[in-house]
């Protein structure tokens, strides 16, 4: 049985009013949340009036905004993921290998210096490597070199050194970028990581100026 016109114009002013509220929506999950529902809303009325072409699009754009829901909420995983990783847990660089090139460095030999042309970025595979200014020696997984990228004449902040054999992967500054645009989780990754070694920088001045 269809439902009495006062029914059918009743979904299609709820179809209007989700409608409006994907137009005036400032994030993107409530407004494909919205315009999922007005999709089906639309559908439904424009099937009970009899525009097939109507109900058809509607149909149509449902199951797309459903995808594009669900990409939102996967992307929003990896830059929560990114930032736990950011903040001492462990990132997977897997996926760079492909991008970077082997380097290896046996104990005792200074990678680079304090003030030096920064190009490169790096991920300590095996060793340890001391960030002498810094008093930080870091251990296998770190990803180190990044901030020369957004530094005056892009010169290195600290001085790098191998406390043991050490096996590197190292990757270019710009196909850094490159590949942090193209992969919102690494993006996110190395700005959280680059707002903690500021964070750092800072507290070490502060206790520098204290002694």
């Amino acid at each position: 049985m269809i439902p009495g016109n006062w029914l059918v114009e009743a979904i299609g002013y709820l179809a209007a009013a989700a409608n409006v509220f994907v137009f005036v929506s400032n994030t993107m999950i409530p407004l494909r949340i919205a315009a999922i529902l007005a999709n089906a809303l639309f559908a439904a009325y424009f099937f009970l009036k009899g525009y097939y072409p109507l109900f058809a699009l509607n149909a149509f754009m449902a199951p797309i905004n459903i995808f594009r829901l669900r990409q939102m909420q996967r992307l929003i995983r990896d830059m929560r993921s990114a930032t736990s990783a950011a903040s001492g847990g462990e990132f997977d660089y897997e996926w760079l290998r492909p991008y970077m090139k082997h380097l290896a460095l046996p104990d005792g030999l200074t990678l680079y210096r304090k003030g030096d042309l920064s190009e490169e970025a790096y991920i300590l595979v095996r060793g340890r490597i001391l960030l002498r200014e810094l008093g930080v020696t870091l251990e296998p997984g770190a990803f180190f070199g990044e901030m020369g990228l957004f530094t005056d004449e892009n010169r290195r902040t600290a001085t790098a050194v191998a406390v043991s054999e050490v096996a590197l992967l190292s990757v270019r500054y710009d196909e850094l970028l490159e590949l942090a645009a193209q992969n919102p989780q690494f993006g996110f990754y190395l700005m959280k990581l680059m707002m903690k070694r500021m964070q750092h920088n800072v507290e070490l001045a502060r206790s520098c100026s204290d002694a």
